[in-house]
Protein backbone atom coordinates (compact mmCIF):
# COMPACT_ATOMS: atom_id res chain seq x y z
CA UNK A 1 0.00 0.00 0.00
CA UNK A 2 1.26 3.49 -0.70
CA UNK A 3 2.26 6.31 2.30
CA UNK A 4 -0.99 8.44 3.58
CA UNK A 5 2.21 10.52 4.66
CA UNK A 6 2.04 14.26 3.92
CA UNK A 7 5.41 15.53 2.69
CA UNK A 8 6.22 19.06 3.51
CA UNK A 9 8.94 19.97 0.64
CA UNK A 10 10.29 23.05 3.07
CA UNK A 11 10.67 20.59 5.93
CA UNK A 12 12.34 17.78 3.65
CA UNK A 13 14.94 20.15 2.22
CA UNK A 14 16.09 22.21 5.89
CA UNK A 15 16.33 18.83 6.97
CA UNK A 16 18.56 17.99 4.56
CA UNK A 17 20.22 20.92 4.97
CA UNK A 18 20.49 21.06 8.38
CA UNK A 19 21.90 17.33 8.50
CA UNK A 20 24.65 17.97 5.88
CA UNK A 21 25.24 21.13 8.41
CA UNK A 22 25.60 18.88 11.33
CA UNK A 23 27.20 16.29 10.28
CA UNK A 24 29.99 17.97 7.94
CA UNK A 25 32.90 17.00 9.24
CA UNK A 26 32.03 13.46 8.72
CA UNK A 27 31.06 14.63 5.18
CA UNK A 28 35.13 16.27 5.17
CA UNK A 29 36.19 12.89 5.83
CA UNK A 30 34.07 11.13 3.19
CA UNK A 31 35.20 13.59 0.92
CA UNK A 32 38.66 14.04 1.53
CA UNK A 33 39.73 11.03 -0.27
CA UNK A 34 38.01 11.85 -3.59
CA UNK A 35 39.22 15.57 -3.61
CA UNK A 36 42.22 14.76 -5.31
CA UNK A 37 40.39 12.52 -8.16
CA UNK A 38 37.34 15.57 -9.03
CA UNK A 39 40.73 17.99 -9.22
CA UNK A 40 42.52 16.22 -11.66
CA UNK A 41 39.01 15.75 -13.34
CA UNK A 42 38.50 19.41 -12.70
CA UNK A 43 41.66 20.82 -14.69
CA UNK A 44 41.50 17.91 -17.39
CA UNK A 45 38.22 19.14 -18.60
CA UNK A 46 40.10 22.74 -18.92
CA UNK A 47 41.65 21.26 -21.69
CA UNK A 48 39.04 18.73 -23.07
CA UNK A 49 36.13 21.09 -22.42
CA UNK A 50 32.81 19.48 -20.86
CA UNK A 51 30.60 16.97 -22.75
CA UNK A 52 28.31 18.88 -24.90
CA UNK A 53 24.82 17.10 -24.55
CA UNK A 54 23.77 19.19 -27.49
CA UNK A 55 26.90 17.90 -29.64
CA UNK A 56 27.28 15.17 -32.22
CA UNK A 57 29.57 13.03 -30.49
CA UNK A 58 31.49 13.27 -27.16
CA UNK A 59 35.09 12.29 -27.31
CA UNK A 60 36.32 9.65 -25.21
CA UNK A 61 38.22 11.60 -22.69
CA UNK A 62 34.93 13.80 -21.99
CA UNK A 63 33.24 10.13 -21.71
CA UNK A 64 35.79 8.94 -19.57
CA UNK A 65 35.98 12.13 -17.05
CA UNK A 66 32.34 11.99 -16.65
CA UNK A 67 32.08 9.03 -16.03
CA UNK A 68 35.01 9.43 -13.42
CA UNK A 69 33.01 12.21 -11.64
CA UNK A 70 29.75 9.93 -11.74
CA UNK A 71 31.36 7.02 -9.99
CA UNK A 72 33.36 9.32 -7.25
CA UNK A 73 30.01 11.47 -6.39
CA UNK A 74 28.36 7.97 -6.24
CA UNK A 75 30.56 6.77 -3.44
CA UNK A 76 29.70 10.15 -1.39
CA UNK A 77 26.36 9.44 -1.78
CA UNK A 78 26.70 5.89 -0.55
CA UNK A 79 28.79 6.41 1.97
CA UNK A 80 26.54 9.33 3.45
CA UNK A 81 23.21 6.84 2.80
CA UNK A 82 24.76 4.51 5.00
CA UNK A 83 26.24 6.51 7.56
CA UNK A 84 23.13 8.59 8.10
CA UNK A 85 20.63 6.07 8.19
CA UNK A 86 22.81 3.14 9.50
CA UNK A 87 25.28 5.16 11.64
CA UNK A 88 28.07 3.40 9.35
CA UNK A 89 31.38 5.07 9.84
CA UNK A 90 33.16 5.52 6.14
CA UNK A 91 37.14 5.86 5.61
CA UNK A 92 39.21 5.34 2.25
CA UNK A 93 37.58 5.42 -1.23
CA UNK A 94 34.34 3.21 -1.06
CA UNK A 95 34.51 1.16 -4.74
CA UNK A 96 32.56 -1.67 -4.13
CA UNK A 97 29.12 -3.37 -6.05
CA UNK A 98 26.89 -0.83 -4.09
CA UNK A 99 28.53 2.25 -5.65
CA UNK A 100 28.65 0.80 -9.13
CA UNK A 101 25.02 0.09 -8.74
CA UNK A 102 23.95 3.55 -7.39
CA UNK A 103 26.61 5.20 -10.40
CA UNK A 104 24.43 2.77 -12.69
CA UNK A 105 21.19 3.76 -11.49
CA UNK A 106 21.65 7.50 -11.49
CA UNK A 107 22.68 7.23 -15.37
CA UNK A 108 19.68 5.38 -15.80
CA UNK A 109 18.14 8.46 -14.40
CA UNK A 110 19.92 11.24 -15.82
CA UNK A 111 19.39 9.11 -19.21
CA UNK A 112 15.63 9.07 -19.09
CA UNK A 113 15.59 13.11 -17.90
CA UNK A 114 17.85 14.13 -20.65
CA UNK A 115 15.70 11.98 -22.99
CA UNK A 116 12.43 13.56 -21.71
CA UNK A 117 13.91 16.97 -22.27
CA UNK A 118 14.77 16.19 -25.95
CA UNK A 119 11.67 15.21 -26.73
CA UNK A 120 10.22 18.54 -25.89
CA UNK A 121 13.23 20.43 -27.34
CA UNK A 122 12.26 18.53 -30.09
CA UNK A 123 8.63 19.05 -30.58
CA UNK A 124 9.64 22.31 -29.47
CA UNK A 125 11.39 22.64 -32.63
CA UNK A 126 8.88 21.09 -34.77
CA UNK A 127 5.88 22.98 -33.48
CA UNK A 128 6.39 26.62 -31.89
CA UNK A 129 3.10 26.64 -30.58
CA UNK A 130 4.41 23.87 -27.99
CA UNK A 131 7.64 25.43 -26.81
CA UNK A 132 5.49 26.69 -23.92
CA UNK A 133 5.58 23.09 -22.26
CA UNK A 134 9.20 23.21 -21.67
CA UNK A 135 9.28 24.18 -18.63
CA UNK A 136 6.60 22.63 -17.08
CA UNK A 137 7.11 19.54 -18.68
CA UNK A 138 11.07 19.35 -16.90
CA UNK A 139 9.24 20.32 -13.66
CA UNK A 140 6.83 16.95 -14.19
CA UNK A 141 9.78 14.64 -14.96
CA UNK A 142 11.83 16.15 -11.84
CA UNK A 143 8.87 14.96 -9.44
CA UNK A 144 8.70 11.82 -11.18
CA UNK A 145 12.28 11.34 -10.69
CA UNK A 146 12.45 12.77 -7.41
CA UNK A 147 9.82 9.78 -6.64
CA UNK A 148 11.64 7.07 -8.47
CA UNK A 149 14.81 7.98 -6.98
CA UNK A 150 13.69 7.32 -3.56
CA UNK A 151 15.21 3.98 -4.25
CA UNK A 152 18.76 4.96 -4.50
CA UNK A 153 18.92 4.78 -0.61
CA UNK A 154 17.74 1.92 -0.73
CA UNK A 155 20.79 0.70 -3.32
CA UNK A 156 22.92 2.63 -1.27
CA UNK A 157 22.21 -0.02 1.63
CA UNK A 158 22.15 -3.31 -0.72
CA UNK A 159 18.44 -3.44 -0.39
CA UNK A 160 17.95 -4.76 -3.57
CA UNK A 161 14.08 -6.24 -3.49
CA UNK A 162 13.41 -2.43 -2.55
CA UNK A 163 11.60 -1.61 -6.43
CA UNK A 164 11.00 1.43 -8.41
CA UNK A 165 7.31 0.30 -7.62
CA UNK A 166 8.07 -0.26 -4.27
CA UNK A 167 9.78 3.79 -4.43
CA UNK A 168 6.33 5.06 -6.23
CA UNK A 169 4.01 3.17 -3.70
CA UNK A 170 6.01 4.39 -0.68
CA UNK A 171 5.44 8.15 -2.05
CA UNK A 172 1.81 7.53 -3.52
CA UNK A 173 -0.11 10.84 -3.07
CA UNK A 174 2.98 13.45 -2.44
CA UNK A 175 3.90 13.63 -6.00
CA UNK A 176 3.42 17.58 -6.12
CA UNK A 177 5.08 17.99 -2.61
CA UNK A 178 8.07 15.88 -4.38
CA UNK A 179 8.10 18.35 -7.06
CA UNK A 180 8.04 20.93 -4.58
CA UNK A 181 11.78 18.90 -3.18
CA UNK A 182 12.90 18.98 -6.94
CA UNK A 183 12.46 22.75 -7.26
CA UNK A 184 13.77 23.54 -4.28
CA UNK A 185 16.68 21.52 -4.61
CA UNK A 186 16.68 23.02 -8.60
CA UNK A 187 16.87 26.29 -6.67
CA UNK A 188 19.38 25.88 -4.17
CA UNK A 189 21.83 24.25 -6.62
CA UNK A 190 21.14 27.02 -9.40
CA UNK A 191 21.24 30.19 -6.81
CA UNK A 192 25.25 28.32 -5.73
CA UNK A 193 26.32 28.38 -9.44
CA UNK A 194 25.05 31.98 -9.97
CA UNK A 195 27.12 33.16 -7.07
CA UNK A 196 30.13 31.72 -7.83
CA UNK A 197 30.03 33.39 -11.34
CA UNK A 198 29.35 36.38 -10.16
CA UNK A 199 32.39 36.35 -7.25
CA UNK A 200 34.64 34.62 -10.18
CA UNK A 201 33.60 37.22 -12.77
CA UNK A 202 34.09 39.92 -10.01
CA UNK A 203 37.41 38.93 -8.74
CA UNK A 204 38.72 38.05 -12.68
CA UNK A 205 38.15 42.30 -13.19
CA UNK A 206 40.72 42.21 -10.76
CA UNK A 207 42.79 39.31 -11.87
CA UNK A 208 41.80 37.15 -14.38
CA UNK A 209 44.02 34.23 -13.04
CA UNK A 210 42.73 34.92 -9.68
CA UNK A 211 39.16 34.54 -11.36
CA UNK A 212 39.64 31.38 -13.19
CA UNK A 213 41.39 29.95 -9.74
CA UNK A 214 38.33 31.01 -7.33
CA UNK A 215 35.73 29.86 -10.06
CA UNK A 216 38.00 26.25 -10.24
CA UNK A 217 38.11 25.90 -6.39
CA UNK A 218 34.39 27.22 -6.18
CA UNK A 219 33.20 24.92 -8.80
CA UNK A 220 34.72 21.95 -7.42
CA UNK A 221 33.92 22.61 -3.44
CA UNK A 222 29.86 22.95 -5.19
CA UNK A 223 30.31 19.59 -6.59
CA UNK A 224 30.78 17.99 -3.22
CA UNK A 225 28.67 20.32 -1.30
CA UNK A 226 25.67 19.05 -3.89
CA UNK A 227 26.33 15.51 -3.76
CA UNK A 228 25.91 15.26 0.27
CA UNK A 229 22.91 17.68 -0.53
CA UNK A 230 21.57 15.94 -3.02
CA UNK A 231 22.50 12.67 -0.88
CA UNK A 232 20.91 13.74 2.26
CA UNK A 233 17.38 14.79 0.36
CA UNK A 234 17.09 11.30 -0.94
CA UNK A 235 17.88 9.96 2.38
CA UNK A 236 15.09 12.13 3.64
CA UNK A 237 12.49 11.12 1.46
CA UNK A 238 13.34 7.36 2.08
CA UNK A 239 13.85 7.44 5.65
CA UNK A 240 10.21 9.33 6.03
CA UNK A 241 8.29 7.27 3.26
CA UNK A 242 10.09 3.97 3.42
CA UNK A 243 11.60 3.71 7.33
CA UNK A 244 8.31 6.37 8.83
CA UNK A 245 11.05 8.36 10.04
CA UNK A 246 9.92 12.26 11.48
CA UNK A 247 12.06 15.56 10.30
Amino acid sequence: MGSMRRLSPGKAVYHALNTVWSFRQVAARIALPWVPVLLLCGIAEVYVGPPDPMGEQISFAQLALFLVSLIATSSLAVSWHRFVLRDEPAAGLRLDGSVMRYAGYSLLFLFAFSILLLLVLGLAFSAPSAAGFGLPAAVLAGGIVTRLSIKLPAVALSNRAFTFRQAWAASAGNFWPCVGVFLLNAAIVIGAFLALVLLGGGIGQINATLGDFVVALGSLLLQLVYAFLNASILTSLYGYFVEHRDF
